[in-house]
């Protein structure tokens, strides 16, 4: 069978299957770069978003998830994930994202058809080997996102969608559509597009075709619909997130990019607990997520009918956002985790701003089917409106250029063959015109005026620091920490103080494991400078005085914080060492008795058996280190100073099974061993003597 364009089937497979692995093998190779640990901790250890999809795609297989509640995002892409688990084990990250490959790849040999159904052989070809060089698509082949799913699911529908010769293909159309919708709802909005598109091929609401479509959306959609009903208790299509989302796109704060809700705390990932615990506290008790959830776009609402000029200036801010060349982040530095990549790096992959231009040649290419030139045109401009709803960033925006390839391979033909001709038809020239006009005017100013933010790179390094951290390399993370606190000293940023004392703290623990106290004291120091009104610096620089030996000097930072914040138990507590190091044992004993009092903390009360001791209460000391290792057997310093008590009030025989409980506890304890040997040589002189 010949198609209309006149291309045969048979290279469409062909072109199919060239496109698919020339976008396969990037991928890999990307794939298998950022596999090393040292470029790229986070590909064994998830962040932000992926980890949240992570811990979702265990919980099916533990059985812990979803929830008895509406789905608060959409789920498909957690089952997705969850079974690629099943088959190759969550603690093997690399074929799962090679998986994650393969399905992006799957995209390019998809826009190569759309193409060849739309334009032609050659479209194809570039469309196809377009699609294998968008960097966008082959970062995100990288992560755990549902968005490599839904876009390869968008392009599935487009392309049955141009093929629908047989009642069938609608309902695989369907299918698709349904599996898209549950994957990423917001595909849902070119629901009015097909539905004219439809109407203009013949097909009425009641024919078969129609039913078909209906009944392949339908078997993806109405499970997700059922269980939130069944088990959710409300009546939610997809996902109980739509008007969160749109009111964080919609609010005095939003900035058009960044995925943020407006109260909620910095490192918020979308928790329904979350939501609901804000909308309560903002109007009272909602009750359930989906009652939270029309709060939230009540809010969004509100703000564009009471702040209409802020909102007018936002929504030109977001439409520029949409054409902009640049690819903003959301909560992960694009620039900075690309960069890693020496593949990525390359000048050489297609990106926002040449993909629009060869597009806008290839839509106004006459020589293709109108109708189904009406129906991506449609997709793009549904999509597009809809994106400006909520908020623009590359991961949101990618679907919508992974349609963009699709023109954009027929716009290079039409440019090519022109080039070929010995004169340029007045068409070509106007549209090679227009797309070298919108090639500079999205790629120019946006070039000249945009810049990112330096303070972004704080965020990076401390995220790349915790990688390394979890998969225990701590050389690699006081690299990464260290260039995160001088991105901070170079461009400091508010924001960057929830996260800031995390860094100091993890960045101090490393140097005081390997000895280095110098160091951390100059690091603490430093903190303290940067944050004097954070108790971490503080406490943190009192504790190494008190390990090195200098009670007296940690003292004045134990009493600042207690000043500023009395309840501060880790003060307190710190402060009960110093007095106890000072010769302060009473003083020392009130400390300990108020922490102690407050909360569960063993060293507290060790600290008051040692301050006892020290008063020479040796029964209320005996007893409050009985009472600890009661608590907790392990703790084989409280043996210690029952043996030193013991041996004090003469009953050596009690002080050999304290230094033997010990030593079963803590063997490595050369001190409490040559302690033990030495009273028991004491012992059987005392008693050969005796007999003499």
């Amino acid at each position: 069978m010949i198609h209309p364009t006149g291309s045969p089937r048979r290279p469409a497979a062909v072109i199919f299957i060239a496109a698919t692995l020339a976008a396969l093998l990037v991928r890999v190779l990307y794939v298998l770069q950022m596999a090393d640990p040292a470029l790229n901790p986070a590909f064994a250890q998830p962040i932000l978003d992926a980890a949240v999809n992570r811990t979702w795609a265990l919980g099916l297989l533990e059985g812990s998830w979803p929830p008895a509640e509406p789905f608060f995002r959409a789920p498909l892409y957690p089952y997705f994930l969850a079974g690629l688990y099943a088959v190759f084990g969550p603690d093997r990250p690399l074929p799962v994202q090679l998986a994650h490959a393969l399905v992006s790849s799957l995209g390019a040999g998809l826009a190569a058809l759309c193409a060849l159904r739309l334009w032609g052989r050659r479209a194809a070809w570039f469309a196809g080997l377009g699609f294998a060089c968008l960097w966008p698509s082959i970062f995100y082949s990288g992560e755990l996102l549902d968005v490599t799913l839904g876009v390869t699911l968008n392009l599935l529908f487009l392309w049955l969608l141009l093929e629908p010769e047989k009642d069938w293909k609608l309902g695989a159309a369907g299918l698709a559509w349904g599996l898209s919708a549950i994957c990423r709802p917001l595909i849902l909005v070119v629901a009015p597009v097909l539905a004219v598109y439809l109407l203009r091929r013949g097909l009425r609401w009641r024919s078969r075709g129609t039913l078909f479509l209906a009944a392949g959306l339908a078997a993806a959609v109405l499970p997700v619909t059922a269980h939130n009903l069944l088990r959710g208790g409300e009546p939610v299509l997809i996902a109980a997130s739509g008007g969160v989302n749109f009111y964080i796109g919609n609010n005095p704060f939003a900035d058009g990019r960044v995925a943020f809700l407006p109260g909620a705390a910095p490192d918020w990932q979308g928790k329904p607990g979350e939501v609901v615990a804000l909308a309560a506290g903002e109007r009272g008790p909602t009750g359930t997520i989906a009652a939270a959830d029309r709060y939230f776009l009540g809010k969004g609402l509100s703000y564009l009918w009471t702040e209409p000029r802020d909102a007018a200036e936002l929504y030109a801010r977001k439409a520029w956002l949409l054409l902009a060349a640049g690819e903003r982040s959301n909560n992960k530095n694009l620039a900075f985790w690309r960069d890693r990549s020496s593949l990525l790096r390359l000048p050489v992959w297609l990106g926002w701003a040449p993909v629009l231009a060869l597009a806008l040649v290839g839509l106004l290419r006459n020589d293709h089917d109108r109708n189904r030139g009406y129906l991506i045109r449609g997709f793009l401009i549904a999509y597009s409106l809809a994106l400006l709803l909520f908020f623009i960033n590359a991961r949101f925006r990618l679907p919508l250029l992974a349609w963009l390839v699709v023109p954009a391979g027929a716009g290079a033909d039409r440019i090519l063959r022109a080039i070929r001709l010995p004169a340029w038809r007045p068409g070509t020239l106007k549209a090679a015109a227009m797309a070298a006009v919108v090639l500079l005017a999205v790629w120019v100013p946006d070039g000249l005026t945009y810049r990112q933010d330096p303070g972004t790179d704080f965020e990076s390094f401390r995220i790349l620091g915790d990688g390394h951290l979890a998969a225990g390399r701590s050389d690699l993370a006081e690299e990464a920490y260290v260039s995160a606190l001088a991105a901070d000293r170079k461009s400091p940023r508010p924001a960057a103080a929830w996260s800031l004392p995390a860094v100091y703290g993890r960045l101090g623990g490393i140097l005081l494991q390997e000895g280095r106290y110098q160091s951390a004291e100059s690091l603490f120091a430093a903190w303290i400078k940067r944050l004097p009104d954070d108790a971490g610096g503080r406490l943190h620089l009192a504790d190494l005085m008190l390990r090195t030996g200098r009670p007296e000097q940690a003292w004045p930072h134990l009493e600042e914080i207690l000043d500023r914040d009395p309840d501060n138990l880790q003060a307190r507590l710190g402060r009960g060492w110093a007095r106890l190091r000072t010769a302060d044992a009473q003083g020392a004993l009130e400390d300990f008795r108020v922490v102690e009092s407050r909360t569960d903390d063993l060293a507290a009360t060790f600290g008051a058996g040692m301050s006892l001791m020290e008063m020479g209460a040796w029964r209320d000391a005996e007893r409050t280190f009985l009472a600890l290792l009661n608590r907790e057997p392990g703790y084989w310093q409280a043996y210690g100073n029952l043996a030193g008590l013991y041996e004090k009030t003469g009953r050596p025989d009690e002080a050999i099974i304290a230094w033997e409980r010990l030593l079963e506890v803590n063997p490595a304890d050369a001190g409490a061993r040559a302690r033990l040997q030495d009273l028991r040589s004491e012992i059987t002189t005392t008693n050969s003597s005796a007999r003499r």
